[in-house]
C-alpha cells in the first residue's frame, strides 16, 4: 500500500515541476511580449509625432530648418505647386497655327491631410440611409479616422496623440477616441459628445489637476468634424444629398475651438 502511494506521489511531483516549467516559459514569453508590445507603441507614437510635426502640427525647435512657426516653409510648398502645374498641350487650329491649350488637372485629396489642428486619414463613408449616422447639424461618416495632440488623461501637463475613430456598431455609430500610449484608456460612445465628456473628466480627476477647469465638451469639435475641410469633402461624398435629417453644419467660433478642451496649450495655463 506504502509503494503504491509513493508511486502516485513520485507521479505528482513530476507533473508538478512540469507545470513549474511550463509556467515559467510562459511567463517568460509573456514577459518577452509585453517588451516588444510596449517597444511597438513607443515606436508608433514617435512616428506619429514626427509626422505631425512635418504636416505643420506641432510646434518645431528653432534649430530645425524648414519649418517655421509650426508651419511648412514655402521651400517645400514650392515643391509641392510644381507638381501640381497644369499640363500644356499644343494644338493646332484650322489655320494650322499651334495654340497653347492648358489642361488643368484636378488634384486628388491626399491623406493624411493637414487640417491645421488634427491630421485626417481617412473622411470614411456616409451611410445616408440610416438617420443614426446624420441629424440637423452633424455627418458622422463611418470609417473616419483623424489624429490630434492633446494632454494626457493621466498626466494632463504631457502630450498625448488621440485617435478618433467613427464606427458602424449594428446600426449605431459607435466613437471612439483612443490614447496612443494607452490603448487601454479607450473613451467610447454612441456620441462625440459622450467620449469627449469622459476625456475630460478623466483629466480633472487626475492628481496633477488642483483646479477646477472650465471645461466645455465639444465632441464633434475634438472629432475634427467641424473642421471647414471636412465638410467641403463631405458635401461631395455621393451620399450628402440623401442624408434627408441634415439642415447645415455647425461652425463653431474661433473661441471655443481654442479654449482648454480643445487647445493643449490653452489647458496648460489652468495647471500652472
Amino acid at each position: 500500500m506504502n509503494l503504491k502511494y509513493k508511486r502516485r506521489y513520485e507521479s505528482l511531483k513530476r507533473s508538478i515541476k512540469s507545470y513549474l516549467l511550463e509556467n515559467a516559459s510562459l511567463t517568460d514569453e509573456i514577459c518577452h511580449l509585453q517588451a516588444e508590445l510596449s517597444r511597438s507603441r513607443s515606436q508608433r507614437l514617435y512616428l506619429i509625432e514626427r509626422l505631425m510635426f512635418h504636416e505643420g502640427l506641432e510646434k518645431p525647435n528653432s534649430s530645425r530648418p524648414g519649418v517655421t512657426n509650426g508651419k511648412i516653409e514655402a521651400t517645400e510648398n514650392s515643391g509641392s505647386a510644381k507638381k501640381n502645374k497644369p499640363v500644356v498641350v499644343q494644338k493646332k487650329s484650322s489655320e494650322n497655327n499651334p495654340k497653347s491649350v492648358a489642361i488643368v488637372r484636378k488634384k486628388k485629396s491626399a491623406f493624411p491631410m493637414n487640417l491645421n489642428s488634427i491630421l485626417l486619414h481617412s473622411l470614411g463613408e456616409i451611410i445616408s440611409v440610416n438617420p443614426n449616422f446624420h441629424n440637423e447639424n452633424w455627418i458622422y461618416p463611418v470609417g473616419y479616422v483623424a489624429t490630434r495632440i492633446y494632454a494626457h488623461p493621466k498626466d494632463p501637463r504631457k502630450k498625448c496623440v488621440f485617435t478618433c475613430k467613427i464606427l458602424n456598431n449594428a446600426g449605431i455609430p459607435q466613437f471612439q477616441i483612443i490614447p496612443d500610449n494607452d490603448l487601454d484608456g479607450v473613451f467610447f460612445g454612441e456620441s462625440a459628445n459622450t467620449c469627449h465628456m469622459e476625456l475630460l473628466n478623466t483629466i480633472q480627476r487626475s492628481p496633477n489637476v488642483k483646479v477646477k477647469i472650465p471645461f466645455e465638451v465639444q465632441g464633434e469639435v475634438f472629432f475634427g468634424l467641424s473642421n471647414q475641410k471636412t465638410q467641403s469633402l463631405l458635401m461631395v461624398d455621393p451620399g450628402f444629398p440623401l442624408c434627408t435629417n441634415f439642415k447645415s453644419f455647425s461652425i463653431p467660433n474661433s473661441k471655443s475651438i481654442n479654449n482648454a478642451s480643445i487647445s493643449f496649450e490653452t489647458l496648460q495655463a489652468f495647471l500652472t
